[in-house]
Order: C-alpha cells, then structure tokens, then sequence
C-alpha cells in the first residue's frame, strides 16, 4: 500500500463556506481518504488520499452533490451566471406579456420554474448532508410561492437570488485572484550566464548556484544574492513600501522583484517553485484552513440561528392560523422567514474578512499563519522586543581602539593577525575593519576566554576584559566604554594589555520610526535582551525608549518567565529573530518573528514579518480586520434581525426577505475586499 500523499485541488461548484464544510464532511466519509480539509476562501481542497482509488472515490461522492475536483492550477470556478441570464430572460419576457396579454400568472411561474430548477437540484442532491441549505429554502419559499398564486414574486425571488450568488462569486474571485497571484509576479523566463555565454531559459531549468542577468526593467526569477552589479530594487509586493532600495554586492534579492534602474548578476540560492514568493502563498492559504475564535462562535450560532428561524416559520404558518385565521397570509410570512433563516452571510462575514486580511499581509510583508493569530494580534496591548537582531543590525562593527604603550594601527594590527582564525563575530568585526594584518600562526580558541594566535613569535590574545587582573589605567577606560554601552575585546601579548577595542551593534536605521509608530497606536513597549545593562540603556536612548521601558541581562528563561506575565496583564506581542527567543514567542499572545531570523524563531511564532518596517503594518492591519469583521456581523445580524420583525409584521414580503439574505452577502464579500486595498 502506498503511503498517503497530501493532494491540492480547486473545487469548481463552491458558493459558500456552509458549502465548504458539507464537502469536507463528505470527503472524510470517503474510503481511503485518510484527511481532508476544504478551504471556501481559496476555493481548495486539501486531501491526504492512500492511492488513486481514493481519488475516484471522491470524485464519485462530490459528483452527486454539485461539486467536482480540479488539479490546482486548471481554471477558475464557474458560476450560475447563465441561469441567472435565462431567468432574467424570462422574467422579462413575462413583464412584458402580462402588459399586452392577458396570459395570467404563467409566465411568471416559467420563469421561477426555470431559475429555481438548477438550485432544487442542488438543493436535493445534498439534502442527506444539509437539510437548511440556502439552495433548499429557496426552493421551498419558490415552490411555496407558486402555491399560494404569488407567481410574480417567486419568479423576481429566484432571479434576485441567482444575481446574488453571481455577484458573490465574482466578489469571492476576486479575493481569491488576490491571494494566489503572488505567484504571477515571476517572469517566465531567466538569462542564465554560462560556459557558453547568456542564454535565455525557463525557470524551470534553473539550478541552485546558477548565475542569472537581470537587466533594468525586468524581475528577478528567484531568491537570491548579487554577485555584481548595482542597481534600484522595487520589493513593494515584499514589504509594502513602494520605494526602490539600493541593491549591490553581496545583498539579498527577492525572486519577482523589479529592476527599475541598473542591472545585477544574482546567483539562485533558492529555487523559483520554493522561494518567498512561493512561501508567502503557502503561508497565507495554510492560514485560511485555522479558524479564529470569532469565527467558531459565529459557526456555533448559526448552527443553533437556522432551525430557531425555521421553528418560527412554523409557528407562524401551522399555528398562528389556528388563532387568528388567514391561512394564506400566515402561510406567506413563513416562505418570507425560510429566505431569512439562511445564515449565509453571518457565516462568510468573518473568513471573508480575515481571508482579504491574510491576503492583503502576504504584500505587505506580512505573513499571518493562521487567522486566529491576525484576530488575536488586534487585541494585545504590550509588545515586548528582543534587542540583538531584532532593533540592531546583529552585526557588531569596531568603532573604536584605546590603546596602552603602542600605536593604534599597531593594535589593530596585532588583533587582526589574531582574528583571522576565529569565527567568533566580534573576530569579524575586527577583520573588516581598515588596516593591514600582521601574519599569525598557531591559532586557537578557548571557550568563554578569548582567541589566541603567535605573533612574531610572541603569544597574542583577543579576551574578555574581566578574564585578567588589570591595571587601574585600563580599568578605567573599561568602565567609560562600557557605560557608553560598548562591548569590549582585550588585545593582550602574554598578560600584559596591548589595547581595548570597542564594538557596537548599531541600530536599525528604520527602529527610531518603526517604534515611534507602535507608541502612537498605544501600545506599551518591553525591551527584553540579554545583553548588559549599559549596552540596552545606550540602545534604549538612541531609540527614545525610557529606562523603565528596558529589562537587560535576562536568560531565555527570564524573557520566558517575563513574557508569560505580560501575556496575563492584557495580551504581549513577542518580537524576535534567534534561537533564544523562541520559548517566549511560542508562550506569547501572539510570536512575530523577523524574517532574516533563525528558523526555530520562525516556526515558533504566529506571524513572520519580512522585516522590522513592516511591525507597525502588522498591528494598522489587524486591527482594521477585526473592525470589518465586526462591521460584517452587524451588518449581517442586523438585516436579518430587522428582516425578521417586519416580516412578522407582515410590512415585507418574499423579495425584500431575499434582498435581505443576499444584500447582506454581497455587502459583507464587498466589505471585507477593502482589505485588499488597505496600506496598512
């Protein structure tokens, strides 16, 4: 038996994500289908299927109900526009005859005919599933019409509704179209450089450590680092920011970037298909498949909202008549509450919302893995952030050399002959630094002491400050770096001090904004790092955060500890980027890990930001989902609840009750698509 492989179709016939959750029912019913999982925001099933027989199965059992699996990437979804243009048709046809002709009630009763007989079918071929379908209450609000002689307005209720269901898809589409196109950003084609010159492949017949040429105007076909070359870098699908960035030497590119000015030499470091690009529509569609907390509530009472409304319906249309007569009348308000027992559009009005939420994060260098963590995010009042990494570069660089009876060039001589045979990176700092370096052999490292090397044939040492013994003079240089918040090497020969050189990690030149932004949202900032109190303090100034703002010296198990209170004292955001942070981004409200960070970082957290520009986004981004997710639930729950009291009261009738179920679906599909366009 083959092991069972995890398989990615569209599903052409998906109209709602009431429809959503009866295929993914059916599927797991299917034999052979060890998992599946149906996504009405991408338009996707994910199936966990045992061998091709499974397959066949589930196609047999989605056929009978309307639907039908499409390999990922065949065309878009189809709609029921052409019934709705035949029974518009109709209803036309029987307007103007019943304004010449005196033919009654029958054209009108074709037209309903034609329009509701797509929807009945549908409506009974899942019957077994979902007895409440919107597809089954129409028809019997359709057929009930018809009964009772109001041909005209069953004809204009089928119609209303076939134009609804229209609309919504080309809505829905359009959401979709959003969240998938990030892959359409790539270019069919690369200029590969080679033995044999440049010449122009496909993507797909790029490998890792090809070099390719991208000249102005054209988009990098994959992730990866410039060789040579400098040029301007439009990366707004990354991170938001419509401004190019300079690109040189060395620096990182983005697969489906733009060259706008200048041209690069890149060599592939990732593969077209695995690149960001490929991760951020990955990221997101994994997102839409977890539901967040709201939208379990609003699944649960909708499951508890239908069959209450139809209860009431016929209460209305059994007993009422007993009390008070007008059978007809009563009969007539109940077929107007079946059309407003349908919660379609409370149960699309939030994945609608947090799906254009993902979707709009993807471009702005936002990757939310779950809607849960977009929902969750919106109310959390504290961040806390790591310091190294995260607010600095991560990249400390020598700023300056004190030296104690030889010259500073000298020095730095010595400790770059000394350097070269460590991988500590304060033994980087110190090689790419200007200057010659003396020749050394002999190199060796002891851990938590320094790095040794013979120089001249002399033993010369690169070591913490307080590792030795030392004279007042270089004491006292020792403690006036510090307390500028320097971390310090001694550049010693044997145990005698050569020299002090200084190290800082300097900011990042968008931190001072970045955290300025998140103050003005109200939020309350912890910087937690384990560094030295001196070194977060300088750090902290140079960033305009108050000293309370700052703990300093902590372990991973005190940010732990710190963090889990914060997450009881009104929510935490967590920021980080290394290994160390990861026990407090898991423990966190809600873990946002820096995209240039470790990977265990960035599996342990909920979001991943593509860099620190784009926090603030995060945060703007959130927040303005959950506001649309609460503006769709009023407006859903409020038409339907107003619908509902003047249907009772007898002041509206079947197409205004229709209006009010696919108003309301339209109006919260339309809302949550300004998603899409927000800035962030």
């Amino acid at each position: 038996m083959k092991a069972p492989r995890v398989h990615v179709f569209r599903l052409e016939g998906l109209d709602c994500a009431a429809c959503a959750r009866k295929v993914e029912a059916a599927l797991k019913e299917v034999p052979g289908v060890v998992g599946a999982q149906v996504s009405y925001a991408s338009g996707k099933a994910y199936l966990v299927l045992e061998g091709e027989d499974a397959l066949k199965a589930a196609e047999a059992r989605l056929r009978p109900l309307g639907y039908r699996l499409r390999a990922d990437g065949e065309g878009g979804l189809s709609g029921s526009w052409p019934w709705a243009l035949g029974s518009g048709g109709l209803l036309l046809l029987a307007f103007l005859l019943d304004h010449l002709f005196p033919w009654g009630p029958w054209p009108y009763a074709l037209a309903a005919s034609v329009g509701v007989f797509p929807l009945a079918l549908k409506g009974l071929r899942g019957l077994g599933r979902n007895p409440f379908s919107m597809q089954v209450l129409v028809s019997l609000a359709t057929f009930g019409a018809l009964a009772i002689g109001a041909a005209q307005e069953a004809a204009v209720v089928v119609f209303l509704f076939l134009v609804g269901e229209v609309l919504e898809a080309q809505a829905t589409a359009q959401a979709r179209k959003a969240l998938l196109s990030l892959g359409g950003l790539l270019p069919r084609r690369a200029l590969r450089v080679g033995g044999k010159g440049v010449e122009e492949v496909p993507l797909s017949a790029l490998r890792l450590g090809d070099r390719v040429r991208v000249p102005q105007g054209a988009r990098v076909p994959a992730d990866g680092r410039v060789v040579s070359g400098e040029a301007w870098v439009e990366e707004a699908a990354f991170t938001g920011e419509p401004l190019p960035k300079a690109k040189g030497k060395g620096d990182w590119v983005y697969g489906g970037s733009l060259v706008e000015g200048g041209s690069l030499l890149v060599r592939v470091e990732r593969l077209p298909g695995e690149g960001f690009l490929a991760e951020m529509a990955r990221l997101a569609e994994e997102a839409l498949l977890k539901k967040a907390e709201v939208e379990r509530l609003i699944d649960a009472f909708s499951r508890r909202y239908t069959p209450f409304v139809l209860l009431l319906a016929g209460l209305v249309a059994f007993v009422l008549p007993l009390f008070w007569g007008d059978f007809r009348g009563h009969l007539y308000k109940a077929l107007a509450l079946l059309l407003i027992a349908c919660p379609c559009a409370l149960v699309v009005s939030v994945p609608a919302a947090l799906a254009s939420g993902v979707a709009r994060g993807a471009r702005l260098g936002v990757l939310f893995k779950s809607g849960a963590a977009l929902e969750r995010l919106s109310r959390v009042r504290h961040l806390a952030l790591d310091k190294t990494g995260t607010l600095t570069l991560g990249r400390p660089r020598l700023v300056a050399v004190v030296p104690f009876g030889v010259g500073v060039e000298e020095a730095l001589a010595l400790a770059k002959g000394v350097a070269q045979g460590s991988a500590h990176p304060l033994a980087q700092a110190v090689r790419e630094a200007e200057g010659r370096a003396l020749e050394a052999e002999g190199h060796r490292e002891v851990p938590g002491l320094g790095a040794f090397a013979r120089v001249g044939g002399k033993e010369v040492g690169l070591l913490r400050p307080e590792a030795l013994a030392l004279p007042e003079e270089v004491k006292g240089a020792v403690a006036r770096l510090e307390a500028r918040g320097h971390t310090l090497s001694l550049l010693v020969e044997g145990k005698t001090p050569l020299a002090l050189l200084a190290f800082q990690d300097a900011p990042r030149e968008e931190a001072r904004a970045v955290l300025g932004a998140l103050k003005g949202m109200g939020l309350r900032l912890h910087l937690l790092t384990g560094d030295r109190e001196e070194a977060a303090l300088a750090l902290a100034r140079a960033l305009d955060l108050e000293a309370g703002e700052v703990e300093a010296g902590l372990s991973p198990e005190d940010k732990l500890r710190r963090v889990a209170a914060l997450a009881e004292e009104g929510g935490v955001a967590m920021v980080g980027d290394g290994v160390n942070d990861a026990p407090a981004l898991a423990r966190a409200t809600v873990g946002l890990a820096v995209a240039e960070g470790t990977e265990a970082a960035s599996r342990a957290a909920d979001v991943s930001l593509l860099s620190l520009e784009a926090l603030p986004r995060a945060f703007a981004l959130s927040r303005k989902t959950l506001a649309v997710v609460r503006q769709n639930i009023a407006f859903a729950v409020g038409l339907k609840g107003l619908f509902l009291l003047t249907t009772l009261l007898g002041l509206t009738g079947l197409w205004p009750a229709l209006l009010a179920d696919e108003g309301a679906l339209l109006l919260v599909t339309l809302n949550s698509l300004r998603l899409l366009w927000v800035r962030g």
